[in-house]
This record gives structure tokens, sequence and C-alpha cells, in this order.
């Protein structure tokens, strides 16, 4: 057995367990165990002792069935209702091994018996932490996999989309706050990722909140967090998104969605730069880049007296115009390339050509969806295509009956195929034009791995797989 215990994968810190019992010598036999492989051990007597504990991560529970105010097993539901993560390790009498049998059925990881042989326990807790540091860094892989698809992604060549990313290139070391202003559906997050991606503050998080998708009475709380018992249901203090995006970027998508409320409370923490969680006293120094985002005319609405102007003038410092996709169809095929890339795992095929027929309807078709319309169509004809091609049979009724009758300000797409591996040459090669040839700046630009690319640029497109 190692003279320390691993630490978990999910931060710099010592292994934390907590040990639930009623029986206090247990209780400071294991503490006297662990603490002495450097762990950091709290103790819980009782259920209700061990749901306040929890309102600070832990990594491992040990956790005794027969406490005197709660049953075990209504503990561990409580515990795999709340998706901490933390391993539960079972303790129990030698005649309650099949409650610990069902208790490892409801989640548990493992389970010791009475009287606990020290060895044995420290092996269990070995492997448990083993487990969850696997598991940490699974997810970590799985959120780095999908932030890839969708950060810093602003597909196009277009007149329109260079000038995104001059206005954005214009803030890059700054840390105004950015208002993207675009219809729905028009990428306006992306353009929210790239400005943070590309930014000073890149290395911290990005965190986002819709404000269209929170009701009003609880604007305020996923902003700016809660305190324990703030209001019913609030069982433990909560961070929020303020909180969570310290020394990173506050993404707020439909701002004209935020309630009068809100906006006053929004505006204080501007003014402060600290935030007053709900039912707290104390105020929360917050130290965030505020890029936000909205489809309305924000100044027809502090017109009409439904957004203050003073938070207007706060917030709409530096206005992005993303435009719709009918005014930038001229890159229509490299979304598409995007697009039949990102979605071929889905499919679980590589389709990497589209009839000149099906190229014509869709570049006929106005896009009142704009991208989000487009990735739906794109997706839905992977699914159909029987070939090697997206062809016209492939696209929705309505993009095939209206392909004669482009609208005015939309083109048809004149191109035989569509061939990945020339638009992804292109595609790199300006990315290296726009950043003189550093790659680390261009992978950001692409949204790849900085290995990834060197491997791009030492292959030849024609001999990738």
């Amino acid at each position: 057995m190692p003279s320390t215990l691993p630490l978990p994968a999910s931060a710099d810190l010592p292994l934390r367990v907590l040990v639930v019992d009623d029986d206090a010598m247990i209780r400071r036999l294991i503490r006297h165990w662990l603490e002495g492989l450097g762990a950091v051990v709290r103790e819980a007597e009782t259920g209700a002792e061990a749901l306040r504990a929890l309102e600070q991560s832990v990594d491992v529970v040990c956790l005794d069935l027969g406490l005197h105010d709660m049953g075990g097993l209504e503990l561990l539901q409580h515990l795999q209702a709340r998706g901490g993560g933390e391993k539960v390790i079972v303790v129990t009498a030698e005649r309650g091994v099949d409650v610990a049998v069902e208790a490892m059925r409801g989640g548990a990881y493992d389970y010791v018996t009475k009287p606990i042989d020290r060895e044995r326990l420290l092996a269990t807790l070995r492997r448990a932490l083993e487990l969850r540091t696997l598991e940490t860094r699974v997810r970590r892989m799985e959120e780095q996999l999908g932030e890839q698809e969708t950060r810093a992604r602003l597909v196009g060549e277009s007149g329109p989309m260079r000038e995104v990313q001059r206005q954005i290139d214009r803030v890059r070391e700054s840390d105004v706050n950015v208002c993207v202003l675009g219809e729905s559906g028009s990428g306006k997050e992306v353009v929210a990722r790239h400005v943070h991606e590309t930014s000073r503050r890149s290395k911290g998080p990005f965190v986002a909140i819709n404000c269209a998708a929170i009701p009003a009475a609880l604007q305020e709380s996923e902003l700016f967090g809660h305190e324990r018992g703030a209001f019913t249901g609030a069982v433990a203090q909560h961070k929020g998104r303020f909180e969570q995006a310290r020394g990173g970027t506050l993404f707020l998508d439909e701002l004209g969605e935020m309630s009068a409320a809100t906006q006053a409370a929004l505006l204080r923490t501007l003014e402060e730069r600290t935030i007053r969680r709900v039912g707290g006293t104390t105020d929360v120094p917050v130290d965030v880049r505020i890029v936000c985002a909205t489809h309305r005319d924000l100044e027809g609405e502090v017109k009409k007296g439904r957004f203050r102007e003073d938070l207007y003038f706060r917030l709409v410092v530096y206005p992005i115009r993303l435009p719709p996709l009918r005014e930038r169809q001229d890159d229509l095929p490299l979304l598409l390339t995007h697009l039949l890339r990102r979605l071929r795992d889905d499919v679980g095929r590589d389709i990497r050509r589209v009839s000149p027929e099906a190229l014509a309807a869709l570049g006929a078709h106005p896009w009142p969806g704009n991208v989000r319309e487009l990735q739906n169509v794109v997706h839905r004809a992977l699914l159909s295509c029987q070939g090697d091609e997206i062809t016209l049979a492939d696209l929705p009724a309505e993009l095939r009956h209206s392909r004669g009758t482009p609208s005015p300000s939309s083109r048809s797409i004149e191109l035989p195929t569509l061939d990945l591996g020339e638009l992804e040459r292109r595609a790199i090669a300006k990315a290296m034009e726009q950043t003189k040839g550093n790659v680390e700046q261009a992978a950001r630009l692409l949204g790849l791995g900085r290995a990834t690319l060197y491997r791009r640029l030492a292959t030849p497109t024609e001999k990738r797989p």
C-alpha cells in the first residue's frame, strides 16, 4: 500500500473524505488512518450533518447505513441526485451485507464490513479514487471535444464575415464589453466564444446563460447565486454564473429578455464590480468580461422603456453585427464543409460531396433560420443519403420545390462538388496568413489542437485518410 493516496484529478487539493457514522470511535479511527496518509477528513454523526457537510466538495464518502435520523439508502439517494461525482464506500456490519449489496445497486462503489480492516478499507478507497480520477479525465476530454466542435469556429471568408473577424481582432487585447447583434440562429454564441478564445482571458472559463430560458424569478439567483435558506428549495449555497466565470468571460445570451429587477441588479454589479448572492449580506468581488447577445432591437427597447438606458450604455460598448446567412451565401460551401465534418460521427458515415443540383437548391433558399436551419437540413440530408454524395432527393421538399426561384438576395452556388480536403487546405492557409505563420494562434482560430495542425501542415491533403 502506498504511503499516500492518489490525488483526485479534479483539483490541486488533498484527498477529501467525509466519514458518516453514528459511532464516534469508528469515525475517529478512520480519520486517524486517512489523515496519516495526507487526506482531509470531515465527520458527520447524522444524515442531516452529512448533507450540510456536502455543501463543500468531497471525493469519497464512507457511509454507515445504520444512522439514527435517516436511512443510509435514503442518504445515498440524496448523494446520487446531487451529481457531485463522489464515490460512496458503504460501511456495514456483517449481518447487513444484503443491504450493502442493495446500496451498491443504488450507486455505492463498494462496501467494507465491521470490524473494519485497515488494509481492506485503504485498498477499496484507492480503487475508488482511481475510478473517480478516470471519470474526471473522461469528462474533461468529453468537454474539450464538445468545445472543439462549437468554440471559436468562425466559418466564412465572405466580406461580411471578414468584417466580423476584423471587429473581433480590435477587442482582442481589451476587456471592453461586447454585444453581438444578429438574428436567431445566426451563430451569436460562436462569435462570443471566438471573442473569448482569442482574448487574454482565454485560459479562464467561458460561462453562458440564456436569459430567455430562465424564469424572471430565478434570473438573479442564476446570475448572482444564493445562500442556503434564501428561498424554498435553497438547501445549499449556490455560486452564480458571475462567480463561475471568474477570470474568464460571461456570455449573456438573449439579453433583451432580462427582467427589470435583474437589469437593476446587473447594473449595480457592473458599477461596483461586486455581486451579492440572493439572501446574502456580504459583497463578493467579481472579475469577468461581459459578452452579450440579442436578436432584439435594443435601442428600440430602450425607447419603449423595456430596457434600461444606463444598462444599455454599460453593455453595448462595442457592438458586433453578425450578418444573417442570406447576406453571406458565398460562405455556404465552407459552412457545408464544416457541418459535414461535424455531423459525420453522428450519422456514422463520411460523406464528402454535394451534387450540383443540391448545391443550387441550397444556394436559392433564403435561410430564415440561418446557420441553425442549415445545420438541421444537412443533418437530415446525411441521414437520408444512400450514396456517397448528397443529392437533391436528400433535401427537404421545401428546398427541392423552390430550387428554380432563388431569392433576390441569394445566389446559386456553381460548384460541381464539395471537396473537404481542398476547402480544409484553404482554411488552414488563410489562418496561417492571418496569424503571420504562428501555428498556435492559427490552431486557435481553426478550433484545432496545435499538434493536430502540425500534422495537417506536414501531411499533404491528398494523402490524408
